[in-house]
């Protein structure tokens, strides 16, 4: 028969009541992933700076299209490989999430968000601000506590991480009202066509709102690693993970 969910076993661990899924290995992908975008992100800014000349010689007629062309290159291949890793890590990250709140639900631990959440949450208003993923892994952070085993809601009481509470600042809420900025900036002066003229004006403009991001970014990925490690480490408790 299997055991009602949270049946602690002779040796003190909790039982679950349904089969429970690996999470260590997405963890590292997820990590590196993180750490080449925030890597990656201030390289383009940089980039981004350094070709800022160009941009002012090829608007002024000073320099030909091909060769502003030219020096876009390195820009550009960084900004391809900052996309295929945040995509990477972006599905990585909703698995695990998913899979982490599929196994605290096996354990009897009566989650608030359903694990769907895990993956839809992402894309649900208020989007950009991320307040669905940030209360999901909240609760996911709290229903992992691995000391907790006597099937009450004694786990709701955990204490929550101050790195995702960190992260949530500098992911969410900081982005979007930079976000905000660049909205206005777009009211005023037109949304960009895309084109090489439009690419070259960004540059031109690129300064405090662009290294802001970066540094955002950067600081996201250094509260974000630890935390994905912790919640990994603390779940794996959990489920008995070796």
């Amino acid at each position: 028969m299997t055991p009602p969910p949270g049946y602690v076993a002779y040796d003190g661990h909790a039982t679950p009541a349904a089969p429970t899924r690996r999470i260590g290995g997405l963890a590292i992908p997820i990590i590196v992933s993180t750490v080449i975008v925030a890597l990656g992100t201030l390289v383009a800014a940089f980039l981004s700076a350094g070709i800022a000349t160009d941009a002012a010689d090829f608007l002024a007629g000073s320099i030909e299209q091909s060769e502003f062309e030219d020096s876009l290159v390195p820009l550009n291949s960084v900004q391809l490989l900052v996309s295929v890793a945040t995509l990477v890590s972006g599905v990585l990250t909703i698995i695990w999430m998913f899979r982490i709140a599929k196994n605290v639900r096996a354990f009897g631990r009566a989650t608030t968000w359903s694990p769907l959440f895990a993956i839809f949450g992402w894309f649900l208003p208020p989007l950009v601000l991320y307040v669905i993923p940030f209360l999901v892994l909240r609760e996911l952070w709290k229903a992992s506590e691995p000391t907790m085993v006597d099937g009450s809601d004694a786990w709701k009481r955990t204490p929550d991480s101050p790195l995702l509470w960190a992260w949530f600042v500098l992911f969410g809420l900081a982005p979007a009202v930079l976000f905000a900025i660049q909205i206005g900036s777009f009211a005023t002066s037109g949304v960009p066509t895309g084109d090489i003229d439009a690419v070259a004006e960004s540059l031109d403009e690129f300064g405090a709102i662009g290294w802001l991001t970066a540094v955002l970014n950067v600081a996201a990925a250094a509260v974000w690693v630890p935390f994905v490690r912790k919640l990994t480490q603390r779940h794996k408790r959990l489920t008995n993970e070796s």
